[in-house]
């Protein structure tokens, strides 16, 4: 996907950048069947299931590229912090629900997400951090998530949505933790349109991939819903 250059040309605050130039594809995502059907109790349990197996795919791919680049290129060391990583939340709500994450096969969106990271991160690895920048922004409304899913699906407190809400009570301050370690780092103009180009990326990922896990479901009919990407 390639975004224009008057998109590129964005605020000189990389967080007030990343916002506005992700803000229609954060929007597409938001109206999406998947989330509404999620929120209002209308999707199977092994669709939330199969959700986080295709997730941990996406964390695994992307967390493997940072640990492999962080020491070489310090904006990713200036930024990315060990709780970061949620491979292991993943693994924890896939073990709950009784899969075993060595035979989830990836769906054909995962799979181009893949590669598509791989080229991002070959051209410039600073990439990576607007994939992290999506990920973990996605953190914020995870939490209310959280709270709908145990719900409907009559989950424990601490397991089967460890992924939604991974930080309880400090999310807030980790994302202003996140947000700040960002502004830190002086990015090249190369960067900036890098990870802004990586952002956008990785919402397209994310609504692909709801779309493949909705199509099963055709019987629902969709309508606009909420998401957990909210990047404030």
């Amino acid at each position: 996907m390639q975004i224009d250059e008057s998109t590129v040309a964005a605020p000189a605050d990389i967080m007030d950048a990343l916002r506005t130039g992700t803000q229609k594809l954060h929007d597409q995502t938001e109206s999406g069947a998947f989330n509404d059907a999620l929120l209002k109790g209308k999707l199977p349990l092994d669709s939330y299931v199969d959700m986080l197996g295709q997730l941990l795919l996406v964390h695994r791919a992307l967390e493997r590229r940072l640990r492999e680049h962080r020491a070489a290129h310090p904006v990713i060391g200036r930024v990315l912090r060990e709780h970061y990583l949620q491979e292991p939340y993943l693994l924890d709500d896939l073990a709950y629900f009784g899969r075993n994450p060595e035979q989830i096969e990836p769906l054909p969106s995962v799979r181009a997400f893949e590669a598509q990271l791989d080229r991002a991160a070959q051209q410039n690895p600073a990439a990576l951090l607007g994939y992290l920048y999506v990920l973990e922004g996605s953190n914020n409304g995870g939490r209310f998530i959280a709270r709908a899913v145990r719900r409907v699906y009559n989950l424990p407190e601490t397991h089967g949505t460890r992924y939604l809400d991974p930080y309880g009570e400090r999310q807030k301050a980790y994302w202003q933790e996140f947000k700040a370690d960002m502004r830190s780092v002086e990015f090249s103009d190369a960067d900036r349109a890098a990870i802004l180009e990586a952002a956008n990326q990785m919402f397209v990922a994310v609504m692909r991939l709801h779309v493949e896990l909705y199509a099963p479901i055709a019987a629902t009919k969709p309508s606009g819903g909420k998401c957990p990407f909210h990047h404030g």
